[in-house]
């Protein structure tokens, strides 16, 4: 057996890019197999990080570290949430940035003459903060005028546009409880999505008053829903726990609550997105493997070709470690140029197509190099056949082959 030096391989290789250059157009749409094949692992991958980020983002636009309790108002004598019940959670449960609980009522408004139901929310200075709420005009109720139990509102936009026309609602007002409440702001969503209309206290026609100042001229006696926000993402599960032992210390059964928190949601959507980014993996896959028998079957035109010069070198005391290393080398250059390929229009298209429509495409450091590799060792492996083929030739016959 020979020992292979580096003079060898060099000689070896330049005998495969000469091999290779003789059958250019053939060469080419081999490596345009292979680069497509790669570029679909890529380009798939960062479709899958763009719908993962998308879902995360409407999520997280509800709010950060975020748990919700309310009670589900079911099955005889319910209970609820109590205004006692929120002053033990704020000494006993733990990790809490910022707590918002909400009261609601709907009320009828004449809207162009029209009765329309505005929803009445009562809350602290801590709701918008908590409920990642943005302030499109004005400002959001103070600290001040929630102890004071001011009478002021904040509107939502929705509620601006159909009562005014505008976003600038400086000097008007709202009856609400049969008084009037100036409106100091304007607010909205951070995320607006069909999905999620109607779904949040805050969404369609809104109002919002001070907590203490919905408590004095209301009945109501019981939470809509109350908001926690965790000091990190850590402390998410402590939260939960912690609030969970405090209403089932005060209540006789858990099941009248439901506690949620967004990081359950956060969890079952980067699973579905992994299920669906490995299917569609799967399914780009078919291109590496179609450009793999792409490389396999021009290997084997190119050795029948070449039967006869296998044949000489064969007798000119050439080593058929040398023929299979040469081919496999060949079936290596194709793989390789299209894998290199394949990662420039991987990686260039969805950064040009983000570009074109303002969405910020990620592309996996991850999936590039797993990409690279595999087209690789998909060109490798299946040109490996027709390299041993051609080692293995009889010398007599590849001399006598016409």
């Amino acid at each position: 057996m020979s020992i292979l030096t580096t003079a060898r391989l060099k000689l070896l290789l330049r005998f495969a890019l000469s091999g290779l250059g003789g059958q250019r157009g053939r060469s080419a749409l081999t490596m345009l197999g292979m680069a497509i094949g790669t570029a679909s692992v890529v380009a798939v991958i960062s479709i899958g990080l763009v719908g993962r980020d998308y879902v995360v983002s409407l999520i997280e636009g509800v709010g950060t570290n975020l748990v919700i309790a309310y009670a589900t108002l079911e099955g005889v004598n319910p209970e609820q949430i109590s205004f006692e019940d929120v002053d033990v959670i704020r000494r006993r449960v733990p990790r809490m940035a910022a707590m918002a609980p909400v009261l609601a009522e709907v009320q009828m408004i004449s809207i162009r003459r029209k009765p329309k139901s505005v929803k009445v929310l009562g809350a602290p200075p801590t709701y918008p903060g908590v409920r990642n709420l943005v302030t499109v005009s004005g400002r959001f109720i103070t600290a001040q005028e929630e102890a004071s139990g001011a009478k002021v509102c904040v509107i939502s936009r929705k509620l601006a546009q159909q009562l005014f026309g505008t976003d600038e609602v400086r000097g008007q007002s709202l009856r609400l409880f049969d008084l009037r409440f100036p409106i100091i702001g304007v607010f909205r969503e951070r995320v607006e999505s069909a999905a999620a209309v109607d779904q949040s206290e805050a969404a369609g026609l809104a109002a919002v008053i001070p907590f203490s100042t919905f408590r004095n001229l209301s009945d109501v006696r019981w939470l809509n829903t109350l908001y926690i926000q965790a000091a990190d993402r850590e402390s998410v599960p402590i939260v939960v726990e912690s609030l969970r032992e405090v209403l089932a210390s005060r209540h006789r059964s858990m099941d009248d609550f439901q506690i949620l928190s967004l990081q359950q949601y956060l969890t079952l959507v980067n699973r579905i997105s992994d299920a669906i980014s490995m299917g569609l993996l799967g399914i780009a896959g078919v291109s590496l493997l179609v450009g793999g028998i792409g490389i396999m079957n021009i290997m084997l035109v190119t050795v029948t070709e070449r039967t006869r010069d296998i044949g000489i070198r064969l007798a000119l005391g050439a080593g058929r470690r040398d023929i299979l290393l040469q081919f496999l080398m060949e079936a290596g250059v194709l793989s390789l140029s299209g894998g290199l390929l394949g990662l420039l229009l991987g990686a260039v298209l969805p950064w040009y197509i983000g570009r074109l429509y303002g969405v910020e495409v990620p592309i996996s450091v991850a999936s590039v190099a797993v990409a690279f590799g595999v087209s690789v060792l998909v060109g490798v492996f299946f040109g490996l056949y027709p390299a041993r083929k051609a080692a293995n030739m009889n010398l007599v016959d590849a001399l006598s082959f016409e």
